[in-house]
């Protein structure tokens, strides 16, 4: 089978599919919405995100556990972002600090001089308990200036993170007892979460607060899903998908490869994205034209995958606008609006995300699901092992049985 994406739903289908004994191809056509993942772990919108957690299923739990680096407390969690909130989520990225253990006691927020960050702001707009802590933690110059992926690969060096620990230790000795967990900004590893090494090293809990989309977060997620597909002897083909179409019992994947032109699966899942991550376009038919009338009208979304998939918001199929100028752009999107189109478009599909005999969505590409990290997890990890079960029904079907002893008369 074979899993178009290589974001969050796709590396859930490629692994769920993999532990259900198919052989599976991942097309991956470059970064994606995935990459801006900023490391809480969602499984509806949050603030909507409802106050009891609710259970997460064992296929998900296989797949986190696969990925590796990532927690989700049986209680939820809650986090630190740099805008100076305090706010709940189902799980985190293991370099976040979850401060809902640290309800009570004092909390040290690093003073450096890193873009964005303020400690003694940040201090009193996460409200009492916290602190600025007085720590070096800044090596070289250069890094007032460096970008948050980039200071935090230096922590990926044994050495450097030492030399943090050493400078944290000191800056809590000199305050006295009393703190029991330290914030810093993003710094804390790219190809593995540093935060549970620093804390052994200093003695009390270290972590990060959340930064903005596009941070370190997202490239530990990267790190994490290509050490967690090449453990399970997953092939990646570097190419971006441009058409799906069905052949006979097998589906054909066209692509923008020269070497790789046609791939062909018993099976196939689009987790290419919603409109972040470039599976569907904004595309109503005044686009056409610049300055003309439209010569037709079409829906105002499209996939960028030529799929045979239909495209709906609501349960149902998107609507041809009756004029040529397309729908209003307010009846897509308002400010304040709960479920506007442009928050549930997608693919329509049953509950393993199947669209039709052997072709699955996942993930964002999804319509009317929550887009949140932990539901696009789960509907990923759904359509590849549906899709696994599909495959593996195909190519049972088609092997040619053993010559057996010759019939005597």
């Amino acid at each position: 089978m074979l899993v178009v994406g290589a974001g969050v739903a796709g590396t859930a289908a490629a692994l769920a599919a993999a532990r259900a004994g198919a052989q599976v191809s991942v097309l991956d056509g470059g970064t994606g919405a995935s990459t801006l993942t900023t490391g809480a772990i969602d499984a509806n919108l949050w603030p909507r995100a409802p106050t009891r957690p609710a259970p997460i299923a064992a296929a998900t739990h296989d797949t986190l556990r696969s990925l590796g680096g990532y927690t989700l407390p049986d209680a939820g969690a809650r986090l630190l972002t740099q805008s100076g909130m305090v706010r709940p989520a189902r799980g985190h990225d293991d370099a976040l600090i979850d401060i809902k253990p640290f309800a009570s006691v004092r909390v040290g927020v690093v003073r450096c001089e890193r873009p964005g960050w303020d400690a003694d702001a940040l201090a009193r707009a996460w409200g009492e308990g916290f602190e600025p802590l007085d720590a070096l933690v800044m090596r070289y110059a250069d890094e007032r200036m460096l970008p948050d992926p980039d200071f935090a690969m230096r922590h990926d060096d044994e050495a450097r993170l030492g030399w943090l620990a050493e400078r944290l230790r000191d800056a809590l000795a000199r305050t006295g007892h009393g703190i029991r967990a330290v914030v810093l900004p993003s710094c804390l590893g790219v190809e593995y979460p540093r935060a549970q090494t620093l804390s052994e090293r200093v003695g009390v809990r270290c972590g990060e607060a959340i930064a903005s989309p596009g941070g370190p977060s997202g490239l530990r997620f990267e790190r994490a899903r290509d050490r967690a597909l090449a453990d399970a002897g997953i092939e990646r083909v570097q190419a971006r998908a441009t058409g799906v179409d069905r052949k006979g019992n097998v589906w054909r994947v066209a692509t923008d490869s020269t070497a790789d032109r046609f791939l062909e699966a018993d099976a196939v899942v689009l987790a290419t994205g919603g409109l972040i991550g470039g599976g569907i376009d904004y595309s109503p038919a005044e686009s056409i034209f610049a300055s003309a009338l439209p010569p037709f009208a079409r829906r105002p979304f499209r996939l960028t995958v030529d799929a045979p998939a239909v495209l709906g918001a609501h349960g149902a199929p998107l609507e041809l606008p009756s004029t040529l100028f397309g729908s209003p752009p307010e009846s897509v999107v308002w400010p304040g609006l709960d479920d506007s189109l442009m928050d549930c478009v997608g693919v329509l599909a049953d509950a393993d995300g199947r669209t039709e005999s052997g072709l699955f969505a996942a993930g964002d590409l999804r319509a009317d699901r929550p887009r949140a990290w932990l539901d696009v997890l789960a509907t990923g990890a759904a359509a590849g092992a549906a899709a696994a079960k599909t495959a593996l029904n195909a190519s049972a079907a088609t092997q040619v049985p053993a010559e057996g002893p010759p019939i005597r008369p």
